[in-house]
């Protein structure tokens, strides 16, 4: 049974009229009597009575399939205008908050994967910390966030997934005692009486509880602490030799700052990467970012770093090591 059949029924029924049904649905009554004459072949039954006077009624077979008949058009109609919604917004605009010092290894192939799916969509980054994120989410400025997690369970209205994770390495100045004894990973513990520089809270939000967990998992406690505005500063003073830097592996390596690092082992957590949007967002848009994100979790066993970062790990200075 399809569309029309039900589209022509349905005229008929409400008009009590073949004539008036006709030129509602700007059609002649022969095409509207044989549409009718299928459906009723179709289901085996009479549907509509049709006196000497080209008076119409409805059989009780009739009335009650009407309701369902109403039923499936506007079920019809809802799928072609949610279907025309989704072609409209597959060339919209996708807006991701995004921390770049954090997704460097991840954003890149994620979304050349969802260039390739969906090419017309634009893509708008917006800089944000994870304060920032969340508030444009709640107020849906942005479709998804996309910062780390730090342990602390989410508001309910929100969903996540992880995206990316990575070990935790100590960022250490050129010539370091630690970089002569050709370790890939060292104990944290190892760091006892070094100067640690650690990012300011004002730059870099969510640092300082996340650093203190780490430490907490280790049981470490910093000889001393001295706090630097952002990372690129905060890898710059390790260079310049006025301390050693906690920090995730993606963003020692991509610093253009070459400082040599070491993974901490175990039981220093590692580094991860979320996606986080609303829970009930029912954007065409956000949706289809999620069918290609978790497809690509999927296929990539292993997120590559950028190529430059993975030459810069080469360099026997830089050695990271498994």
């Amino acid at each position: 049974m399809d569309f029309p059949h039900l589209r022509s029924f349905v005229a008929v029924a409400e008009e009590l009229s073949f004539r008036r049904a006709a030129d509602r649905l700007h059609l002649s009554q022969p095409p509207l009597s044989r549409q009718i004459k299928a459906l009723e072949k179709e289901l085996g039954v009479r549907l509509l009575e049709r006196d000497r006077g080209s008076r119409v009624c409805l059989t009780e077979a009739g009335k009650s399939f009407l309701s369902y008949a109403r039923q499936a058009l506007s079920a019809a109609i809802a799928a072609r205008s949610r279907a025309q919604d989704v072609a409209r917004n597959a060339q919209g605009q996708l807006k991701l908050g995004n921390m770049p010092v954090l997704s460097t290894g991840v954003l890149p192939p994620l979304l050349r994967a969802f260039r390739e799916q969906s090419p017309h969509v634009g893509i708008s980054l917006l800089e944000m910390n994870r304060p920032m994120q969340l508030k444009a989410l709640r107020e849906e400025r942005i479709h998804a966030g996309i910062f780390p997690d730090l342990g602390a369970p989410l508001d309910h209205h929100f969903q996540s997934m992880p995206l990316y994770t990575c070990p935790m390495v100590v960022v250490l100045p050129v010539g370091h005692p630690l970089t002569k004894e050709g370790k890939t990973s060292i104990n944290i513990h190892r760091l006892a009486g070094e100067t640690l520089l650690i990012s300011s809270p004002d730059t870099s939000p969510g640092y300082v509880e996340r650093l203190n967990d780490l430490c907490a998992a280790a049981k470490f406690t910093p000889t001393a602490t001295h706090p630097i505005e952002g990372p690129s500063n905060l890898l710059g003073m390790v260079a310049a030799g006025y301390g050693v830097a906690i920090l995730p592996e993606v963003v020692a390596i991509s610093s253009v700052h070459p400082c040599p690092t070491r993974r901490l082992r175990a039981p220093v957590p590692p580094f991860r990467l979320k996606l986080l949007w609303l829970r009930d967002a029912q954007s065409p848009l956000l949706l289809n970012f999620l069918t290609v994100a978790r497809q690509w979790i999927n296929e990539a066993s292993v997120v590559d770093l950028p190529r430059a970062a993975r030459q810069r790990t080469a360099d026997p200075a830089n050695h990271i090591g498994g």
